[in-house]
């Protein structure tokens, strides 16, 4: 059995990759001309780095991955923009997953996963303390979040076309905030870095974070499980802190975090305040914080696992303690 790999030279990809290659399968993996691809060799290891097919293929490139998806069983679909404009991120995320599943329907292979986002979900409408799992409705309005957010859904839109117009057999994987070594600790689900100082925006709320191993084997197995095809599985871990916790366990491992709060009550009114101003002095700050967003970001939910446990299987191997532990470099996480 074979694999093919996009943004395998990514933080997430390198280990799937390895993870991959540790069951066997010889891996290919597609990346730009401009990718280094040595941390993922390093990730892999020389022992296993002999069935791992490098391919410089870009993903516009429809005839290009045909070629490269040729004997390849399942696609894991990781590379995505990750900043820049609306129309930067449609051209690094939209259309190369459209090239990329018209080229895996003609090759035939027998299962694509897409790795998509927790950040998805229309969290605006929820009443707080909602459980989020995979019946939840994704955002109506993405175009009123961020321009990643936005991408993201529209991405997840052309690959569910793609597998009811073609059949192709579809699996959508939505982690929540990525964390590990390098990444850090703190996000923007906990709230706003100004320079040193992280604005910590209410702090009740559960932060949706996943450790980079733990989604790598929850990805690996969305390409493996029987009876997982047209379905979703979100991917968090157990044992999820607060961010007032977070923050907690950053100063108590000497992190030296430097925090202000906003009570929840407050986050609202002085986010309407904002927009209020932006668009009061045409622009004079930037629109970076909406109520739409706001909504979205801080909302105290319940983030849950169960599907991916039992439909994929899976399960956290990395406790979060571990997890923390190893990711605490004061580094912003994604998310």
């Amino acid at each position: 059995m074979s694999a093919l790999v996009t943004g395998a030279t990514g933080f997430l990809g390198r280990r799937l990759v390895r993870l991959l290659r540790e069951d066997g399968l010889q891996v290919t993996c597609l990346v730009r001309p401009s990718s280094d691809i040595e941390p993922l060799r390093q990730a892999v290891g020389d022992a296993l780095w002999s069935g791992v097919d490098v391919r410089t293929v870009e993903l516009m490139d429809e005839n290009g991955c045909r070629e490269a998806l040729l004997g390849c069983s399942v696609v894991y679909h990781l590379a995505a923009g990750l900043s820049g404009s609306t129309s930067t991120l449609f051209l690094n995320s939209v259309i190369p997953t459209r090239r990329l599943m018209a080229a895996s329907v003609s090759a035939g292979v027998q299962r694509f996963v897409l790795v998509s986002s927790l950040g998805v979900y229309g969290t605006q409408t929820l009443p707080p303390g909602t459980v989020l799992d995979e019946r939840s409705p994704v955002d109506p309005h993405p175009h009123l979040r961020d321009p990643y957010t936005f991408s993201k859904v529209v991405q997840e839109r052309v690959a569910w076309d793609a597998y009811k117009a073609s059949g192709l057999p579809l699996v959508v994987v939505r982690p929540g905030v990525i964390i590990g070594p390098g990444r850090g600790v703190l996000s923007s689900r906990v709230g706003l870095r100004l320079g040193p100082l992280m604005v910590r925006m209410g702090g009740g709320q559960q932060l949706p974070y996943t450790y980079v191993d733990n989604c790598a084997a929850a990805v690996r197995q969305a390409g493996l499980a029987e009876r997982a095809e047209g379905q979703v599985f979100n991917v968090v871990d157990d044992d999820l802190p607060t961010a007032k916790e977070l923050l907690r366990l950053c100063r108590k491992a000497g992190a030296g975090v430097k925090s202000a709060w906003v009570p929840r009550p407050l986050v609202q009114p002085l986010a309407g305040a904002y927009e209020w101003y932006h668009h009061w002095s045409r622009g004079q700050l930037p629109g970076v914080i909406t109520r739409y967003r706001t909504a979205a970001m801080w909302k105290p939910l319940q983030y849950v696992n169960d599907k991916a446990k039992a439909g994929l299987p899976w399960r956290p191997e990395v406790p979060f303690d571990e997890a923390f532990r190893r990711s605490l470099t004061i580094a912003p996480a994604i998310g």
